[in-house]
């Protein structure tokens, strides 16, 4: 094992972002095999900053609000440094697929080509593509306007959902309970200005079963690894606090089709609801990249290390399922999920006890994001977190949409798909 740390440590990598809880597991896996990890972000102080095994932070352009001054740093970057790696730790691998040919004379990059990246990057995009190789989903309408939005929703019944086509951490989602809650949901955006007739939008039936999501590393079309995981326990934003691995050999198979017909290069995480009495998903959304690692960690398949080899262009054998059905949580997104549910302090203290005594649904599980004991930096964060909800737990998602600020690409999705990078960089 030294000797493979030491072998790794004259890799230097540089992570896209620094900002997100997607990141901070990204540090936690590939951390202990010694690479060096660098951090490229808006926010000097951000998550990953605190961090034992990050070596340095660059202050960046935000990738969201200016692409392009966000990639020329990057290119910059790359140019005065040596690094081997650029990794797309989150929404930036969009951003490097549209630059891709830019960025891989300078440094190690897998990602897929930007048309692949197309059909996917967008929810209704992905309904798309899901359609053409007929492969589950929940029953969809696209609209651009609430005249539309409105002749859509008298085709479900309750509940359903509205989601704007591109969104990140959960953000652009509502969940329609009665249809009278339409006219409060208009409010809300219209208050954002989505109804610009720009703006697409999908209405969606709530899809029976558990929430999972699926993970997986291709190499030019071909599966090398998949990991699959059933949320526990459900955090702020829908996200996931404590999972489970589970097995499922027909995801393993709809993934082979889609990254075969796609050519597909690289990370890819799909969302979608497991029906048990009819073994089958229902597929919601794609995110081309990596998310939430350290479950695959924990049970044995370290994506965040193969996506790495794929970026040095390293030979890898495909790995078979995992056998073990361990779980990992997140204290921070517990905290948060505490915090969002009634805003209450005894809430977040009780969540707090659970997750440090193991309590509860925390029983044999393991974090998976700040890891204290092994990186004691990572406490800072947390009790950053931790004092601001205790002093004010209504602060919860103010602090969260401070954070997705910094790494969404957000608007910056529709400009990138119709624009080119030539002239531009």
């Amino acid at each position: 094992m030294a000797n493979h740390r030491n072998t790794n440590s004259k890799i230097r990598i540089l992570l896209s972002e620094g900002s997100s809880t997607n990141v901070r597991e990204m540090i936690t896996a590939l951390g202990p095999l010694g690479y060096t990890l660098d951090i490229c972000d808006p926010n000097p102080l951000c998550m990953g900053r605190f961090s034992r095994y990050i070596h340095k932070v660059y202050r960046c352009p935000t990738s969201g609000s200016d692409p392009v001054g966000y990639l020329k740093f990057i290119i910059y970057l790359l140019k005065q440094q040596t690094y081997d790696v650029l990794f797309p730790a989150n929404e930036q691998a969009y951003l490097f697929a549209w630059a891709k040919d830019y960025l891989i004379p300078l440094v190690g990059l897998g990602v897929a080509d930007f048309s692949a990246f197309n059909r996917l990057q967008t929810k209704s995009a992905f309904m798309l593509l899901l359609d053409e190789i007929k492969l589950p989903h929940p029953a969809t309408q696209i609209a651009t306007t609430w005249s539309e939005i409105e002749q859509a929703a008298n085709l479900f019944t309750t509940p359903f959902y509205i989601k704007t086509s591109y969104g990140t951490a959960s953000t652009g989602v509502w969940r329609i309970e009665q249809k009278v809650l339409l006219a409060e949901v208009k409010g809300r955006l219209d208050e954002q200005r989505l109804l610009d007739g720009q703006t697409e939008f999908l209405i969606q039936a709530a899809a029976p079963g558990d929430f999972e999501q699926s993970h997986a590393i291709f190499d030019h079309g071909h599966l090398l690894a998949l990991h699959c995981t059933r949320r526990l326990l459900e955090g702020a934003g829908g996200g996931a606090i404590v999972k489970i691995a589970v097995n499922r050999p027909v995801i393993r198979q709809h993934f082979e089709k889609i990254g075969q017909y796609l050519n597909w290069h690289g990370s890819l995480s799909i969302d979608y609801f497991w029906d048990g009495q009819t073994g089958q998903p229902s597929y919601i959304d794609a995110n081309p990249r990596i998310t939430e690692p350290m479950n695959a960690v924990v049970n044995g398949i370290n994506l965040a290390d193969l996506q790495v080899q794929l970026s040095l262009g390293m030979e890898i054998s495909p790995i078979p399922p995992g056998k073990t059905a361990l779980k990992s949580h997140n204290a921070l997104q517990a905290m948060l999920g505490a915090a969002g549910r009634r805003h209450s302090r005894l809430d977040v203290l009780r969540e707090m006890y659970r997750v440090a005594f193991k309590k509860g649904v925390y029983k044999d599980s393991q974090e998976g994001m700040t890891p204290i004991l092994q990186d004691i930096p990572s406490s800072l964060p947390l009790a950053v977190v931790a004092i601001n909800l205790l002093f004010n737990p209504s602060s919860e998602q103010r602090l969260s949409s401070q954070a997705i600020a910094d790494y969404s690409l957000g608007t910056a999705i529709p400009w990138l798909s119709a624009m080119k990078p030539e002239g531009l960089i």
